[in-house]
This record gives C-alpha cells, structure tokens and sequence, in this order.
C-alpha cells in the first residue's frame, strides 16, 4: 500500500512514505489516548465506570455512524479525482462535502436528541439528561470532522488528514485529564469526550490545507451525495454497533446485576481491539483509496491487507494470553481483572471484525453500496442473536464478535467476486503523498 517517495507512478502509489509515517503516528496517538481516558476512568469513577463505559460505547457508536460520512466523501472525492485524470480539468460543480456533511450530522442530531428521552435513561440511569446532551453535541461537531478528514483522505492529503485524526484523540485525553483533575465526575468526563469532536475546528484554522477541504466540491450532485452518503451511514450503523458500540448491545440484552459485575468483560473487548482496529480506523481512508486505485485487481489487494491482519491478530493475541492479564490489573487496577485465555479469544474476536472492515471498504470500493450495507447488517443481526441466547456473558461475547463479523465477510466476498456491475477504468491522480 505505500511505496518510497519518487518509486513507482503517482497512478499507483495510494500513499508514500511520508504519508504513511504520519497516519501510523495518528493510530498510534489514538490509541494512547484512548487508553488514557480509560485509564484516568477507571482509576477515578469507582461505581460510576460501568456507567462511563456504556456513554463511551454509544458516543463512538454515534461517530461510527458518521464514519460513513467520511467513507463516502473519500470515495467520491477520490472517484472525482481519477476521472479528472482521464479528461480535460475543468471546476466541479457538484456537491461541496462539508456543507452535505454538516447537514447529515445536524440531522442526526436531532434524531439522536429526539429519540433519546425512550432509551437513555434505561441505557444511562438518573444522569441521561446531561448524557444525553453531550452524545448529541458530540455527534453534531463530529460530522464536521468527517466531511473534512473524509475530502483529505480522497485528494491523498495524508499529512493533514493524520493531524487531524491525532489532534481529535489526543484533545480527547487532555480534556479528560483537565475535567478530571477540576473534580468532575461521569459527567464532566462525559462532556470532555464529546467535545473533542470538534477539534477539526481548531486545525483548520492552523493549517491551510484542512481549510480547503472544507470547500472542495465533487463531481455528482447534492442528492446524489446524499443517497450514497445514506447508503454508506446504514453500513457505519451497523458496523458502528459492532466495532464500538458493542457494550450498548451487551447493556441491552444483559439483566442489570450481570452487566454492572462485567466491567473487566467491558475493558478487555475495548483494550484488545484497539491494537487492531485503531490503526485500521486511521488508515481506512488510506485503505479505500489503495482499494480504489487497484480496482482491477481487488482481490489480490483484498487478500494482501486481510493476510496483514491476521499476522497481526497471531501476534497480539499471543500477547495477550502471556502478558495481558498483569498488565490489565496494573493499569485498570481491579476493574481489569481478567483472565488471559478470554483476552486471547478477544483478541480473535477484534481480528473477525478487523476483516470485515476490510472486506466492508473492497465493497464499498467496488461501489457495491447496498451489499456492502447489507453485509454490515448482517453481522450485526447475527451478533445480537447470539447475544440473545443463555450462554454465559463472557461466551456471548467472544461467539457474537466471532460468528456475526465471519457472516459479514461472506456478504462481503460475495459482492466483490460477482458484482452487480462492472467496475469503472482505473485512472489515477495526483500526489500519492502530499
């Protein structure tokens, strides 16, 4: 996927080494700083941490859905570009990404403000209102900051684009500690969360490049846009549930006593999927543009990346087996008191969804929108379902976070190894690392 500056053609390099060395310093920076806020959470709350935990899960699962925002607006914009490529340039006079962007995001809003008085307070307890208040404002600033690192990813901006996704993180982390340390409790922990979504608005006042994509236009129109940005956030909502909205699916189908006594059941699925899936969100739009640029051979690509993963998932799960139970107690103290054959199966488990991800772009890449939806709602259905049994909690889990991603995969395969048409001319453009 990365190649040396100056080796290969700009047609088919996705990104250089410069580039890659930036986004693999935002993953990096993102998960520190997700641990971090974990971390200061578990070591400050007490009783409050299962409670933090579930306002966590369904704050990512809001900005997961808003991922598919910037999923789409990398594809079009990419897409733009490359055909660009192929013909005389001339000024687009489509879309613009942001302003569609913000619009989803404020409708989602609403939604998630409107609906929210029928299941935050069974999902939050007595504090939901100012729960509820900081979910939606943290959604509505984040889609900003998905339109914006969405346009960068597509023009190969890489350097701005990983600026952006570290300072979102690493603003979360600092925020946290500062609430923390002025003696704020869930809530203030809560608020300091969701307002770092909207650290795109800081960045972009420093760096020029972040301003521009605030005004680039793509090729299709406005309704366009916004009907594959559709299809693309029905995926993210269910992806979403999967990836990091998971602990709100084990609140719903948990009775109370047995959810509040899992939080290490809680911190090790967050914990383990980090080491794969955060720089697997880093570098999805790295991902859907290499994707994209070698569409003629999406397969091999396809199995490149997936054979990647799963090294990686050998390596960590093994890690975690060994080292990851001592570890777990130092950081977490008690609440990450867990075995370490449960922290190797939920290693596994984070390596099933880690692919499907994968799987889930080569759809989207291949412009198969509704299979690509359809394989992410499948898992998730799957997912619940087994959820839904009388299994233990812990076996639930591990078989939910197996089982309904492998599902997901197959969609995925399926729609990439018969599409329902044919893939465009590959053409490339630009830059493969600016």
């Amino acid at each position: 996927m990365t190649a040396p500056d100056g080796a290969g053609t700009s047609e088919d390099r996705t990104i250089g080494a410069r580039g890659a060395a930036a986004v693999g310093v935002a993953s990096v920076v993102s998960a520190a700083a997700g641990y971090a806020v974990l971390a200061l959470a578990a070591q400050s709350l007490g009783a409050g941490m299962t409670t933090f935990l579930t306002f966590w899960s369904a704050l990512f699962l809001v900005l997961g859905v808003l991922g598919g925002v910037q999923n789409e607006t990398t594809r079009a914009v990419r897409s733009a570009a490359m055909r660009d490529a192929d013909a005389e340039r001339a000024p687009r006079t489509g879309a613009r990404t942001a302003t569609t962007g913000l619009a989803v995001g404020g409708v989602l809003a609403v939604v998630v403000a409107a609906s929210g008085v029928l299941w935050a307070p069974h999902l939050f307890g007595p504090g939901w209102p100012q729960l509820l208040a900081a979910l939606t404002v943290g959604g509505a600033l984040f889609s900003g900051h998905a339109a914006v690192a969405g346009a960068l990813a597509g023009a190969r901006e890489w350097v701005p684009y990983a600026t952006l996704v570290a300072c979102e993180a690493a603003g979360r982390a600092l925020l946290a500690g500062a609430v923390l340390l002025l003696g704020a409790a869930t809530v203030g922990l809560a608020w300091g969360s969701a307002l770092a979504t909207g650290a795109w608005l800081l960045v972009a006042v420093f760096s020029p490049r972040t301003r521009a994509a605030l005004t680039t236009r793509v090729d299709v129109a406005r309704r366009t846009l916004l009907r594959s940005t559709g299809h693309a956030m029905v995926a993210a909502a269910s992806s979403a549930t999967l990836v990091v909205g998971f602990t709100v699916l084990l609140r719903l189908t948990t009775p109370a006593a047995e959810f509040d006594a899992a939080a290490p059941l809680i911190l090790g699925v967050t914990v383990t999927r980090a080491p794969l899936l955060l720089p697997l969100l880093a570098y999805q739009g790295v991902a859907i543009t290499y994707l994209l640029t070698h569409r003629e051979r999406l397969g091999v690509a396809l199995a490149r990346v997936v054979a990647a993963i799963c090294a990686a998932a050998a390596v960590a799960a093994a890690g975690a087996a060994t080292v990851g139970p001592p570890l777990m107690l130092w950081v977490f103290e008690e609440a990450g008191e867990i075995g370490g054959g449960l922290l190797a199966a939920l290693v596994a488990a984070a390596a099933a969804l880690a692919v499907v991800t994968i799987t889930g772009a080569a759809a989207l890449a291949a412009g198969e929108h509704r299979r690509y939806a359809v394989g992410w709602f499948v898992a998730t259905a799957t997912t619940v379902a087994v959820l839904l049994t009388d299994l233990p909690i812990g076996t639930r889990t591990v078989v939910g976070l197996v089982v309904g991603p492998l599902v997901g995969v197959a969609v995925h395969v399926r729609a990439i190894t018969h599409p329902s048409r044919a893939l465009p001319d590959r053409a490339g453009a630009g830059s493969a690392d600016r």
